[in-house]
């Protein structure tokens, strides 16, 4: 398939986006935006608004799936800044975002990115709200989706973590990072417990080789006879 976005473009694109990151602190700063200690970090010391896994898991998902036939949820999408690169390559894509001001700094980076490249956003929608919740019930949670999560650090509930547990089923790939699911498992024994509780449920999980430092991410489909 023919590729619409090509390192110089996504250079720009992380250039555009650091940018409006910038203004954004400078006008309101970490606690108002929702940038918290994570995103201030990245402004101040990384320059990026594209961390490490948004690069990787660009590239993972455009060599593996069409941005024809497939579709990507990103829950707990933070800024925005993968599903942007996405949208940008082709791709539909829906980011969740349940933090109020994070969200609204994210609704300002999304129509940034819609004032340069309107066609673009077209295929990005921002839904606010708690993920499984905000999306029970709409074409999202379908087999043509492709669900990732990335920095889910903070610790869910139990509810809610059997809840989200639940809903991988319902898509067709997963990608989530096994250190940053729910809560932060630092030793390979949680992270292992993690990765039973999830083929329990009827998925088989492989892991993504290319994982930046400190990052366990591994890809997630259905076992064979239990689609």
């Amino acid at each position: 398939m023919s590729d619409p976005i090509g390192p110089d473009k996504l250079s720009f694109l992380d250039g555009y986006l650091f940018r409006t990151m910038v203004q954004i602190l400078r006008a309101e700063g970490e606690e108002a935006s929702g940038f918290y200690d994570y995103y201030g970090v990245r402004v101040e010391q990384a320059g990026s608004a594209l961390s490490h896994y948004d690069r990787m898991l660009f590239d993972y998902v455009r060599e593996r799936f069409d941005r024809h036939d497939r579709r990507i949820l990103h829950a707990g999408t933070g800024l925005g800044t993968l599903p942007s690169a996405l949208a940008m390559a082709g791709y539909s894509v829906a980011g969740v975002e349940q933090d109020g001001p994070r969200f609204r700094s994210a609704t300002r980076i999304h129509a940034a990115l819609a004032e340069a490249w309107p066609a673009v956003t077209e295929k990005y929608e921002l839904v606010h709200g708690e993920y499984p919740t905000v999306m029970a019930g709409t074409p999202w949670l379908a087999p043509e989706t492709v669900l990732i999560f990335t920095n889910c650090g903070a610790s869910w509930p139990d509810d809610l973590f059997r809840r989200v547990l639940a809903s991988l089923r319902s898509c067709g790939d997963v990608i989530l990072d096994a250190r940053l699911f729910g809560e932060v498992r630092n030793t390979p024994e949680e992270r292992q417990e993690l990765l039973a509780r999830i083929e329990a449920e009827g998925l088989q999980a492989t892991a993504i080789g290319q994982s930046p430092p400190d990052a366990f991410y591994h890809h997630l489909r259905p076992q064979l006879g239990r689609q």
